[in-house]
């Protein structure tokens, strides 16, 4: 055998090793990602509280204002959007969402006024819990900018 044969032998046991290693990792992954993404978010109203007092920023955000029953509310009509593509820049169904609490509209408008970098601030201020934090992230750079100048029109 010569160097180059080995070479190629060894760079081939070496991708053999690291697929073998790699795919099955890849699948464990996926295969928790996909469990994962089956539970639904329940709170207390206790645990909704404590939460808020973990996070100084809900007296400024909008936040501070949701109850539990609210914030199921919320929850819901997240998840009833899931499956909606926003089709030539329709997004009455995000306002609709932000407009079931009117702290967060509130603040939403106001934070829009100020611009897109301070309206992505105030998403990304939200808390982890707020699926209104969750659906804004996931709109497209175009439905977000519209979003933005509906808002600020306000």
């Amino acid at each position: 055998m010569n160097r180059k044969s080995l070479r190629i032998a060894a760079a081939t046991a070496m991708a053999a090793v690291a697929l073998g290693v790699a795919i099955p990792a890849a699948n464990a992954v996926e295969a928790h990602r996909n469990t994962a993404s089956v539970s639904t978010l329940a709170i207390s109203e206790a645990q909704l509280a404590a939460l808020k007092a973990a996070n100084p920023q809900t007296a400024t955000n909008g936040e501070a204002s949701i109850s539990a029953t609210e914030l199921a509310a919320l929850t819901a009509a997240a998840n009833a959007g899931e499956g909606q593509q926003i089709v030539g820049g329709k997004i009455d169904a995000i306002i609709a969402l932000l407009k079931k609490s009117p702290g967060l509209f509130k603040a939403a408008v106001n934070a829009a006024k100020k611009g897109a970098n301070a309206f992505k601030d105030w998403v990304d201020d939200l808390s982890d819990w707020n699926p209104v934090k969750w659906t804004l992230k996931a709109l497209p750079g175009e439905a977000m900018i519209e979003l933005i100048r509906y808002l600020s029109g306000m």
